[in-house]
């Protein structure tokens, strides 16, 4: 069950994701620009694990009430999982390349690696080989 709900929270964030990274691209709002609830939204964002509000978070925030929920889930799912830090950011990578999110890429590969990942494991994934051997790691 567990499973199905990370796959399912997972799909969810790697989507808006993708909405947000099609079409025209949106004008970052600034942040004197943005309303109160817009401003609260972006400043819980920057004060938490993520410091930053780059990816999504620009188009999420045009509803601060999507943006607010969407990011708690996906905080919660990626700071607060159960799996080790390399598997996690392993899960992401794999998701990315199978649904060719090039951001979820660039933003997570890196990520990867630092959480210890084998580079040739993360070689692999990106290679979009399907099967990854793993050879004595923890």
């Amino acid at each position: 069950m567990k499973t199905i709900l990370r796959t399912s929270v997972a799909c969810v964030l790697f989507a808006g994701s993708a909405i947000a990274l099609t079409g025209e691209r949106m004008a970052t709002i600034p942040l004197d620009k943005m309303s109160p609830a817009q401003r609260s939204v972006a400043d819980a964002i920057m004060t938490g694990p993520r410091k930053s509000i780059g990816g999504p978070f620009n188009a999420w925030l045009r509803s601060p009430e999507l943006a607010d929920r969407l990011q708690k889930v996906g905080e919660y799912v990626r700071f607060n999982s159960s799996l080790d830090r390399r598997v996690n950011e392993m899960a992401i990578i794999m998701t990315a390349q199978a649904w060719g999110s090039q951001y979820e890429w660039y933003a997570h590969a890196p990520l990867a690696l630092k959480a210890g990942l084998d580079p040739a494991i993360v070689a692999a994934i990106g290679a979009g080989r399907k099967r990854v051997f793993f050879a004595n790691h923890d």
